[in-house]
């Protein structure tokens, strides 16, 4: 079997109002720690960027890729890409921190990640995104597919015998490592957030009955995206989420989940 080699990634978001915490994934970076393997990769649907910045000049991140591509071979890291891209662009371009990624192949690993973080959706892919639960769900089952998981994940998770005789709820995606067991469910919080604090009450008796039986539980709301969370009443039942132990993410994040989850699959 070939040694694994050890490299870092680094993806590239766009900021159309630096002030505010929305952003896009418009490309990504993998660099060798040893200076072999070195590629970076932009969107080829820069048309959605349209979406939050109408009138964005999209010749520009172009010349934003081309620049970059030429700095590839001298970079020592993140903090150097990060001060380049500052200093060049100023604060339109963010560097998010930096994901350790172990593989035998450098080529290989480049095609899965663009596929996972810049492949333009269809039209109807991404107007579900923007669209209730059934949208969040979809777009989680869609990644953990990119991702060539979603064979090993549970879905519809049965926590009947924790919650309580009758209950029908059930977890949308879940898988075991080792002694513990981690849930993703998706909860919408645009029109009501009742589920949401519904949730956190469940997930307190799921958590103690499979302590009983000597297992860990975790879970993970993903909820609509961050410029839906801006309300008072949002903000409580985010709030309320995290106070059970549930991790909150956004859907904007999905890709980035489910890359989570390969690495720890070992897919």
């Amino acid at each position: 079997m070939a040694e694994k080699r050890k490299l870092e990634l680094y993806l590239l978001r766009f900021l159309p109002h630096p002030l505010r915490e929305d952003f896009v994934t418009i490309g990504l970076t993998l660099l060798e720690s040893d200076g072999g393997f070195a590629e970076v990769r932009f969107t080829r649907d820069l048309r959605m960027l349209q979406f939050v910045a109408p009138g964005v000049d999209l010749e520009w991140f172009r010349l934003v890729e081309n620049e970059i591509q030429g700095w590839l071979g001298g970079l020592r890291g993140r903090e150097e890409l990060a001060e380049k891209i500052a200093e060049k662009f100023g604060t339109t371009i963010d560097v998010a921190p930096t994901k350790a990624v172990l593989t035998d192949d450098p080529a290989q690993e480049m095609e899965l990640l663009t596929s996972m973080y810049l492949m333009p959706l269809e039209r109807g892919e991404r107007g579900q995104q923007r669209t209730g639960r059934l949208a969040i769900v979809s777009a989680m089952k869609n990644a953990f597919i990119v991702a060539g998981v979603m064979g090993l994940i549970q879905r519809d998770v049965d926590v009947v015998k924790y919650t309580g005789h009758g209950d029908p709820f059930r977890i949308d995606f879940g898988y075991r490592v080792g002694n513990e067991m981690k849930l993703f469910q998706a909860v919408s919080l645009k029109t009501n957030v009742d589920p949401a604090l519904a949730l956190g009450h469940r997930f307190s008796r799921i958590d103690s009955g499979m302590r009983l039986e000597q297992m860990q539980a975790s879970l993970t709301a993903v909820v609509d995206c961050e410029m839906q969370m801006r309300d008072e009443s949002t903000r409580f039942a985010v709030a309320m989420l995290e106070q059970s132990a549930v991790r909150v993410r956004t859907v904007g994040e999905i890709d980035e989940i489910a890359y989570e989850v390969r690495r720890e699959l070992r897919a």
